[in-house]
């Protein structure tokens, strides 16, 4: 036996030598276990933010080291002077990495302490962690925790609510003594007020109702810090009903008023009670509805909520008539509820017809084609009562003052709509005319209630060429050595029988300077473009050293004869430089002779047609074209007398697209075509002086209608900026027969303080106007200028220069000097020209 305890002593000595030991984050023994000497534990503190508040608690670090490894599963415990560590113990075991971790909020004293740590053998850390706390806490007292959990009315607890039994969800929050919000949130439930505070118990509560699914969801609670919990919730179904009356009548909304007169008002209302018979006191959204409400003739108050169990609504007659349903429906919880009703609403009088629209306002005649294809317009009118509602099922008849042409109505009679809409069509006839519609109805006494529409025009709707009018602002821009100078350019347009034509026509634009928009469209028959100054400009003949004495550099006088610059009058001859044509162009038809005043081209008028329109223009038309030269002529294919060089390069614009530029083709071009003569009517052929789109040799054939470009032009002149003048007469104020009374010279002669005048002309480089605004200023510097001194140029588009006259009045003693002239342009260029002397004798 002895021997055998030996044994077993042996053996558990050579066992505790095998282990080395016991185990562990550090070495316990005195030494390294070979002799040498252990690492010692380090302790080394850190901190989130050296700054601690209530609503920012920090983090507090230690980590332990042996040397390089990491001392794990010891506890920390940590100290401080001022604020709280969560949790209380203010202890916490290192991790993996042999940190420990802490959370210090800011307590309730304010000021700066210092955090230190220690392990239970011994081990603390060498240096403090300092930081300052605002001892705002909100109180944590251990560790948080929230337990949620729901209640009935009476507190007991439960997991279902109903909408006749609601419950309230309490969330009571532990480890902070100090008052937190609490939010809750529901995925299932309805939770009016969500947010709340907790009282003095640590509990905050919200009251929990059924919403309109049923099933199961959850209730969260939640705290600013982040903590949360939550607890189940089951939406169950209740009995709960719609109704009225006492006794309770299930499916029956009350109503005030059962009959009201038109515009009256009546007020409705439901109950909804739980299986109890109680007043059902969750807020339900009730909606009222009703047929003439669906129509706007009426109108209910909806959605309404429900107040103690109550929902009412007011319901307001505006143009219902007769019996109108109310249908009031609501969802409780998952429970469809409904209850109706009915209304009788007293027939209103007749108190006004209204009219409303004409839809286009310009029609075409049959048969021609107006621009937009309308040859009918439909006229809309409403009806109203005596409250001014609309009136329902209400007669109407309609009438036209005139019906000449054959114009007339697609109906005379119409019922009113449920909004008191009545409504008519005007179809054209086959003469030009205004036409109103007259629509009426009986009132209950019997009397007749008349409204009128608008005028409807009854026309072609296309431009015909005596009715075109082109206009631009600005005729003389400083322009020839300005770019960017815009003017705007209009045109105007009418029918045949002056009617503006229909908003939309285009027109386009063309020109061979400078550069314009392409095209507008007509807005009540005008519209317009800009033309801005650019190249191309065209050239022309110059007032060069020829004519002019253009001096040394040094002298900016600029002198000319008088044969090239007269009073507007350009004697240079062709090509005229810097003026510009512009040529607007609309797809239209040829004016004519309506000598019987029938609105149509008959053949008895075709020698009148073969002239000239009032305005002394050709009936008759050639194809338009931009003309350079302004002779009236297209130079390119055109010749004869009163043809001038300068449109060689003139375009045309082929409307036929035949690739020939078409003179007058002796035929009327446009969709007021008549009929020959004749005694027997209805035995009319069509007018054989009509055009026809193919040349038809056939003349029963030739009453097809066609169109022309209708066209107008008008001219811009790029005006420069340097001016050139000649001296026209120099009338002296000497006795008669003095050898110095010469009114062609370039001196002015004045006896005395008598008075002499001198005329001059003033034109740009191409013997043309000044710009529009140009300050001419004349100045004497010997004798005086009693009159006007100063002009300033107008809007003027004359071929040539403008002449300007001032005079001058001499003084006692003789002497001499300059007459100055000094010519200012509106981009600020000026000019000054002396080259006309006074002599005061």
């Amino acid at each position: 036996m002895a021997l055998l305890q030996r044994f077993s002593f042996i053996l558990l000595f050579a066992t505790l030598i095998g282990c080395g030991g016991s185990s562990g984050g550090f070495d316990e023994n005195p030494d390294g276990g070979d002799g040498s000497t252990p690492d010692a534990i380090t302790i080394t503190l850190a901190i989130s933010n050296t700054t601690v508040t209530g609503a920012e608690p920090v983090t507090v670090t230690a980590t332990v080291m042996q040397g390089a490894t990491a001392v794990v599963g010891r506890a920390v415990t940590f100290t401080t002077g001022l604020g709280a560590f969560s949790p209380a113990s203010g202890s916490a075991l290192t991790d993996e990495n042999g940190v420990a971790t802490i959370t210090l909020t800011a307590g309730s004293v304010r000021g700066a302490s210092e955090i230190s740590a220690t392990l239970s053998t011994g081990e603390s850390s060498t240096t403090p962690l300092g930081f300052t706390t605002q001892g705002d806490d909100i109180g944590v007292v251990g560790d948080i925790n929230i337990n949620v959990a729901l209640v009935d009315a009476q507190g007991n607890s439960t997991n279902t609510v109903t909408s006749s039994r609601p419950g309230k969800a309490i969330a009571t929050i532990n480890g902070i003594s100090a008052p937190v919000i609490v939010t809750f949130t529901s995925t299932i439930a309805d939770i009016p007020i969500a947010t709340t505070i907790t009282d003095e118990n640590n509990q905050a509560s919200v009251d929990v109702f059924a919403g309109e699914a049923l099933g199961a969801g959850t209730i969260t609670a939640s705290i600013e810090s982040g903590e949360s919990n939550k607890t189940n919730v089951v939406i169950g179904s209740s009995s709960v009903t719609m109704g009225s009356g006492t006794p309770f009548e299930s499916g029956v909304a009350e109503i005030s008023l059962a009959e009201i007169s038109a515009g009256g008002t009546s007020v409705i209302s439901v109950s909804i009670i739980d299986d109890q018979g109680n007043l059902f006191n969750e807020p339900i959204e009730v909606n009222f509805s009703s047929g003439c409400a669906a129509q706007s003739t009426a109108t209910l108050s909806s959605p309404v909520t429900t107040s103690n169990g109550v929902a009412t609504s007011t319901y307001l007659a505006q143009g219902c008539v007769g019996d109108d349903p109310i249908n009031v429906t609501a969802n409780a919880g998952g429970i469809n509820l409904s209850a109706t009703t009915s209304i009788n609403v007293l027939a209103a009088d007749i108190g006004s017809i209204e009219f409303v629209t004409a839809t286009p306002e310009h029609i075409g005649l049959v048969g021609t084609g107006i621009v937009g294809g309308s040859e009918s317009s439909t006229v809309v009118f409403k009806v109203k009562d005596t409250d001014g509602n609309p009136y329902n099922n209400r007669v109407v008849n309609f009438a036209l003052n005139t019906n000449v042409g054959g114009i007339s109505l697609s109906q005379d009679v119409a019922t009113s709509n449920a909004q008191g809409i009545v409504q008519t069509v005007v179809n054209s006839g086959t003469v030009a005319t205004t036409v109103r519609v007259t629509a009426s109805t009986e009132a209950l006494n019997g009397t007749i209630v008349y409204s009128e529409s608008s005028i409807l025009v009854v026309s072609t709707g296309l431009p015909d060429q005596d009715s075109f009018s082109l206009a631009r602002g600005i005729a003389n821009p400083e322009a020839w050595n300005v770019d960017g100078v815009a003017v705007p350019v209009t045109v105007r347009m009418a029918d045949a029988f002056n009617n503006t034509v229909p908003d939309g026509t285009a027109v386009y634009f063309t020109t061979e300077g400078g550069a314009i928009e392409s095209s507008c469209t007509t807005i009540e028959g005008a519209c317009s473009v800009n033309w801005t100054s650019q190249n191309p400009r065209p050239a022309g003949q110059l007032l060069t050293n020829s004519f002019c004495s253009l001096a040394d550099d040094a002298d900016p006088d600029i002198f000319c004869a008088r044969p090239p610059l007269a009073n507007g009058k350009n004697y240079l001859g062709q090509k005229y430089g810097g003026r510009v044509t512009i040529l607007a162009t609309a797809i239209g038809q040829e004016s004519f002779p309506d000598k019987n005043g029938n609105g149509r081209f008959d053949e008895s008028e075709y020698t009148l047609f073969l002239g000239g329109d009032v305005g002394n223009r050709p009936y008759d038309l050639k194809e338009a074209f931009v003309d350079h030269n302004e002779d009236g002529f297209y130079n390119p294919e055109e010749a004869g007398a009163g043809t001038e060089v300068g449109g060689e390069l003139e375009e045309f614009a082929d409307f036929n697209n035949n690739g020939t530029f078409d003179l007058q083709d002796g035929t009327y071009n446009g969709v007021l075509c008549g009929f020959n003569d004749v005694t027997n009517p209805g035995t009319e052929t069509p007018n054989q002086y009509c055009a026809n789109p193919d040349d038809e040799p056939d003349p029963t054939k030739k009453s097809e209608k066609v169109s022309t470009n209708v066209r107008g032009s008008t001219v811009i002149i790029m005006s420069g900026t340097t001016p050139y003048i000649t001296v026209t007469a120099t009338n002296d104020a000497v006795a008669s027969g003095s050898a110095n009374l010469n009114p062609d010279d370039t001196t002015l002669y004045i006896a005395g303080e008598s008075t002499g005048t001198v005329s001059i002309v003033i034109a740009d480089l191409h013997n043309q106007p000044m710009p529009a605004g140009t300050k001419v200023t004349f100045v004497a510097t010997v004798g005086s200028i009693p009159g006007t001194n100063s002009y300033v140029w107008p809007g003027d588009s004359s071929n040539g220069g403008s002449q300007f006259s001032v005079a001058v009045k001499g003084e006692a003693e003789p002497t001499s000097g300059p007459l100055e002239i000094k010519v200012e342009t509106p981009g600020g260029v000026t000019t000054v020209y002396s080259g006309i002397n006074i002599v005061i004798q």
